[in-house]
C-alpha cells in the first residue's frame, strides 16, 4: 500500500480572487453590449473608395505600343534593304528601295555615298534580311534601335555576314506622317 502526502491546495490571495472577478464582468459586460459596426474590409477592391489603379507600362511610354511597333518594322525594313545589293543593280535602284522609309537628310547622305563609284563596284551582291532588338533610346518623337543584318553574298563562294546597327528613326511631317529612318551607324559607334 502506498500512502501519497497530500499537497495542500494554493492559496489564492484577495489580490487574485479580485482579478478574476474583474475579468469574468468585463468578459459579461461585453456579451450584454449592442454589436458595433463592422470594421472596414481588407481588401481595397471592395472598398467604396477604391485608390486609383496605377497605369500599366505602356502608359508610361512616350508613344504608343503600336505606333512603336511601326517603327520597329520600318527599322528591320529599312536596314535588309540597305544591305541588300541586287547582280547589276544599279546606286539610283538601290537608292530607291531606301528613299521613301529615310527622312530627306539620310537620303541626300545615301546618295553621295552611292555616288562614289569605287564602293558600289567593290560590293559584292547580297540578299539581307534583318531583325530588330532593343529600343536604346526613346522620347516622344525619336526612337533608336539596334537592329541584326544578315546578309549573305550570291557569288561564287557565298558567305554569311552579321552586322549590328543602330538606326535612329523619326516622326516626320510627311503628307502620310509617320516614321522615317533618320541615322544608321554600326551599332558599337554611336546612336545612344
Amino acid at each position: 500500500m502506498s500512502i501519497r502526502a497530500r499537497t495542500p491546495a494554493p492559496r489564492r490571495t484577495l489580490t487574485q480572487l479580485a482579478a478574476a472577478a474583474a475579468t469574468a464582468l468585463a468578459c459579461t459586460a461585453c456579451s450584454l453590449l449592442p454589436p458595433s459596426r463592422p470594421s472596414p474590409p481588407l481588401h481595397p477592391a471592395a472598398s467604396p473608395h477604391p485608390a486609383a489603379a496605377a497605369p500599366g507600362p505602356a502608359a508610361l511610354l512616350p508613344v504608343s505600343l503600336p505606333s512603336l511597333a511601326a517603327a520597329a518594322t520600318l527599322a528591320a525594313r529599312f536596314t535588309a534593304a540597305y544591305g541588300t545589293r541586287r547582280p547589276g543593280q544599279s546606286p539610283q535602284a538601290w537608292l530607291a528601295a531606301l528613299r521613301p522609309l529615310a527622312t530627306r537628310q539620310l537620303a541626300a547622305s545615301l546618295a553621295a555615298t552611292a555616288a562614289t563609284a569605287g564602293l558600289w563596284n567593290h560590293h559584292p551582291a547580297t540578299t539581307a534580311h534583318a531583325t530588330t532588338g532593343r529600343a536604346r533610346y526613346l522620347t516622344a518623337g525619336s526612337v533608336t534601335f539596334t537592329v541584326t543584318l544578315h546578309q549573305a553574298t550570291t557569288t561564287a563562294r557565298p558567305r554569311t555576314l552579321t552586322t549590328a546597327y543602330a538606326l535612329t528613326l523619326t516622326l516626320t511631317r510627311r503628307p502620310r506622317g509617320g516614321w522615317a529612318v533618320y541615322d544608321i551607324e554600326p551599332a558599337a559607334a554611336g546612336n545612344t
